[in-house]
């Protein structure tokens, strides 16, 4: 396999010739309504027309799928992320909400059943009116309400995200469907209550917690969330941990495949522009495309080179760096992209050769599976403001943090040039 995606001429063949039997496709339905007579005509170009339309958009995503590996190798911000930059904490704490929000929330409610949109002011309810809600395990509709939530109490907040799916990472590893729930802007879990896990999740707020505000500004947290402190004394290796995420497959029901509200519904309340939407969903038809002909999908990434070694870069929070070329490292990777056991995802591709500043080291995190405490056999690196985007799951709104090994990274001088960080979403 080449390195590179955009230097393979095959797919920029396939993508000019979708493009070419689209063009054939409509001016055959043209001509047919013209030059056959009654309904053969019209049965014909409407065949025409629907065979047509169903080419168009893997035609339009590989064309897009090529330009996006070309700003990828050239260390230019990807389309989806630049697209839906407007989306991000930085730009919604100034109130850029998304339009047509009358229209949109009515088609929410209707269609998705959601009370809310991306950039509603809410206050987060009384800890007494929210205990209230809860079962005897603490939970309402299987989603634990957790300690960590309730420093929030009585604050105003502004939603950052509505969320409607999850990727169930402890058992199904599947996308299911989570109801009436969002993310607040720069509430993540601090790890106070539970031994000090230092995954930092956005925490997930259930829409009976919070009642709605003017459209006045709230005082919201737009600052990333800074790494929990150490707990006091070692963790209990035989403790079991509840957490929000611990508890996903039972707060959530199994989503189908071809689930077209998973599809929709993110860009109807607001968690993608329509821009970043189309980009997402041309280039997915093009990657369909691709696989059931054995092509190459975006985004290409060069193959493993199997080099284990741990490099120890002792980096600090507020420390910047440049993440390295997709060549780099890639060499870092065996056959599964994996360094020591850390996945490199493809939705990390996205972010290299951009400058970042450092948010800090994660050394333990709740295992999903088991819900104990689990050390890191070498540190993992978090960045300020890159998390997944969500593109690759469904318009996925958990937002993680992308967990980035020091050999991927390099420090840099701020001041040295390059893809300085730009708002992601």
């Amino acid at each position: 396999m080449s390195d590179t995606f955009t230097a393979v001429p095959g797919l920029r063949r396939v993508a000019r010739l979708l493009c070419a039997g689209c063009g054939l496709l409509l001016l055959g339905a043209a001509a047919a309504t013209v030059w056959l007579p009654g309904w053969a005509g019209t049965v014909v170009a409407l065949a025409l027309w629907v065979a047509g339309i169903a080419a168009t958009l893997p035609s339009a995503g590989g064309c897009i799928a090529v330009a996006r590996q070309a700003r990828l190798e050239s260390g230019r911000p990807d389309l989806f992320l630049e697209r839906n930059a407007v989306r991000s904490e930085e730009q919604l704490a100034q109130r850029r909400l998304p339009a047509w929000r009358a229209l949109r929330r009515r088609l929410a409610a209707i269609a998705f059943g959601h009370r809310h949109l991306v950039g509603d002011a809410v206050r987060i309810r009384a800890l007494h009116d929210i205990r209230a809600t809860l079962d005897a395990q603490g939970c309402l509709d299987g989603l634990p309400f957790m300690e960590e939530m309730a420093a929030f109490c009585g604050r105003e907040a502004v939603v950052y995200r509505v969320v409607d799916k999850i990727y169930d990472y402890g058992r199904s590893r599947r996308m299911r469907r989570l109801d009436d729930c969002v993310l607040l802007m720069g509430q993540r879990c601090d790890g106070a209550a539970h031994a000090g896990c230092e995954a930092a999740c956005y925490l997930i707020w259930k829409s009976q917690w919070l009642e709605p505000l003017s459209e006045a500004s709230p005082q919201v947290m737009t600052q990333d969330a800074p790494l929990a402190p150490p707990a006091s004394g070692a963790s209990d290796p035989a403790t079991v941990y509840s957490c929000q995420y611990t508890q996903l497959t039972a707060a959530s029901n199994a989503m189908s495949q071809g689930d077209w509200r998973g599809l929709l519904g993110p860009w109807v309340v607001g968690n993608v522009t329509a821009t970043a939407f189309w980009v997402a969903v041309a280039t997915r038809a093009f990657n369909a495309l691709q696989l059931r002909r054995g092509g190459l999908c975006y985004p290409a990434q060069p193959p493993g080179g199997n080099d284990k070694t741990t490099q120890v870069l002792a980096l600090r929070p507020g420390q910047w760096v440049r993440v390295r070329s997709s060549t780099q490292i890639a060499r870092t990777l065996d056959k599964n992209s994996k360094n020591r056991g850390l996945w490199f995802d493809r939705d990390m591709l996205k972010h290299c050769g951009s400058m970042r500043r450092v948010r800090g080291r994660v050394q333990k995190i709740i295992d999903i599976h088991s819900g104990r405490m689990i050390p890191m056999k070498t540190a993992c690196i978090t960045l300020e403001d890159v998390h997944y985007s969500g593109e690759f799951q469904g318009f996925g709104e958990q937002h993680d943090y992308l967990y980035w090994r020091e050999a991927w990274l390099e420090p840099v001088d701020p001041g040295s040039g390059g893809n300085a960080a730009t708002p992601t979403p």
